[in-house]
């Protein structure tokens, strides 16, 4: 068993076994797979508060970097953008958006386009997960 705190983790680890290689060799790469993949949430506030210097309003967007929040917005696309930009840095190579059951298909599309024109050098993967609550998953490896 190979241990994540995140799903897309767990999607990552899955797509790195290597049928050809031993258990102990997969349990090493799967593990360091988990390792590399940067995991951020989109949902939305429940209720007004303020935790870790982030001024939170009801049904404002949150952005979570690892499981932190980060970000407050009125407009999901501003938290997704700075959420992004969070996540990608120069050694980043795929994105993946996982858009939730909440989420209309062209919007997610729309959001991906903008990962793809900002990071040319980055491959952009979108999925419908059908999560509820949260409205994107994202993985950046």
């Amino acid at each position: 068993m190979i241990k994540t705190k995140q799903i897309p983790q767990a999607f990552s680890s899955l797509f790195n076994f290597d049928e050809s290689l031993s258990v102990e060799e997969n349990i090493e790469l799967m593990t360091e797979a988990i390792s590399n993949v940067k995991v951020g949430q989109i949902t939305y506030a429940l209720r007004d508060t303020e935790i870790e210097g982030v001024r939170i309003e009801k049904d404002d967007f949150m952005g979570l970097n690892e499981n932190k929040i980060t970000i407050s917005e009125k407009k999901i696309e501003d938290t997704f953008e700075k959420l992004i930009d969070q996540l990608v840095d120069e050694d980043s190579s795929i994105v993946s958006i996982y858009y939730g059951e909440d989420v209309k298909e062209e919007d997610a599309n729309k959001l991906a386009k903008i990962v793809e024109e900002k990071y040319e050098d980055v491959e952009v993967e979108l999925v419908y997960g059908g999560q509820p609550l949260y409205y994107y998953l994202i993985s950046v490896e």
